[in-house]
């Protein structure tokens, strides 16, 4: 872990992290909303389960129940894939500006760079049980509790990690800050 740590420390710059958070941006309007609408209903509070802070059985079963089986292969299909592969863009582009905003810090910050990685992480874990759960919906229309509550858990721990990284970001920049007036 601490070569790959310095690999992003050394090879992160602005160029490179305004390319990555560009990269983001297109994905996420291009490709990720609309593979979204596979399974989006207009009028649903829950766009995807993916994006509150935690869910139980019955947000799940109620999420389920009124979305067809097409809808339901479409949200698998999302998260097996798309949101796979978002999770795994927008945790480069956090650990790359994380990189740069700590470089100066690096071995002191040792490691705190590649924090996003474990948001990403839990993104997959909860990614790969929705996907579980939808699954088994379509075949016996049941939703088990216990691994409800798995997916809620990942949910949260991945937003918890979200949260840290972008504390850890505001703080790379009030360094950043701090050192420019420092210097003059």
């Amino acid at each position: 872990m601490k070569r790959i740590s310095q690999f992003f420390y050394q090879n992160s710059n602005l160029r490179v992290a305004v390319l990555f958070t560009a990269i983001f941006i297109g994905y996420l309007i291009l490709i990720l909303t609309r593979k979204a609408t596979g399974f989006a209903l207009s009028n649903s509070d829950i766009k995807s389960l993916g994006m509150s802070f935690g869910f139980d059985q019955a947000d799940i079963t109620v999420f389920f129940k009124i979305r067809t089986d097409d809808m339901i292969d479409s949200y698998i299909n999302f998260n097996l894939v798309w949101d796979t592969l978002f999770g795994l863009i927008y945790g480069l582009m956090y650990v790359i500006w994380v990189s740069v905003l700590f470089k100066p810090f690096s071995k002191k910050a040792g490691r705190v760079n590649l924090i996003p990685l474990a948001q990403v992480l839990f993104d997959w874990f909860e990614n790969y049980t929705l996907g579980s759960l939808a699954q088994q919906y379509l075949v016996d229309g049941i939703i088990t509790s216990s691994t409800a509550d798995l997916a809620s858990g990942f949910c949260m721990i991945k937003w918890t990690f979200s949260g840290l990284t972008y504390v850890l970001i505001l703080v790379g920049v009030i360094l950043l800050i701090a050192r420019r007036f420092k210097v003059k």
